[in-house]
């Protein structure tokens, strides 16, 4: 028998529970994914089904952001009937903490919503952007249409309409 103190029985010990290790862990990872990927989906759904009601929802967000060159996207979902896409984007507007929003596109190029999940931008300037009567001006352009941009409120706006438009782009790329 060999000698148990000795650097190349422990090696090849080490090297054998490392190799179990390593299966454990793909066998967890493969049994857990699936899981992960419908809460991070559950966690956000109630303000996509705001954007589309009747639908359920995918994260296609690793099969799409390569394509994103701006930066400004950080998720993308598609419904699962096909009926459009929403994208999660980010921009620094006045307050350099940033802002999140949601900006939906049915497949014929139109908004189906606008939401801001996140924004610190100075009450009555930079939340206008992210107040009803504006959400509805979002919410009714179309794929190439002007954005709409608040007087006063510039760097808001500008950080919106860079995310929307990395949105359209995206949007315009998927249905290529």
């Amino acid at each position: 028998m060999k000698n148990k103190d000795s650097s190349t029985y422990k090696m090849i010990l080490l090297g054998i529970v490392c190799a179990v290790c390593g299966l454990l862990l793909s066998v967890a990872n493969s049994l857990t994914a699936p899981v992960i990927a419908e809460n991070k989906i559950a966690a956000i759904k109630s303000s996509l089904q705001e954007f589309y009601p009747d639908s359920d929802f995918e994260d296609v967000t690793d099969k799409y952001l390569a394509q994103d060159e701006t930066g400004l996207i950080d998720n993308v979902y598609a419904t699962t009937d096909n009926s459009g896409y929403i994208f999660k984007c980010h921009g620094i507007g006045y307050n350099s903490n940033g802002l999140t929003f949601l900006i939906g596109f049915n497949t014929d190029g139109s908004v189906s919503g606008f939401k801001a999940l996140e924004q610190n931008e100075t009450n009555g300037v930079g939340s206008k952007y992210f107040a009803d009567d504006n959400v509805k001006k979002v919410e009714s352009i179309k794929i190439g249409d002007d954005i709409p941009m608040i007087s006063g409120a510039t760097l808001t706006s500008t950080a919106v309409k860079n995310g929307i438009l990395a949105a359209e782009d995206l949007f315009n790329k998927i249905n290529g």
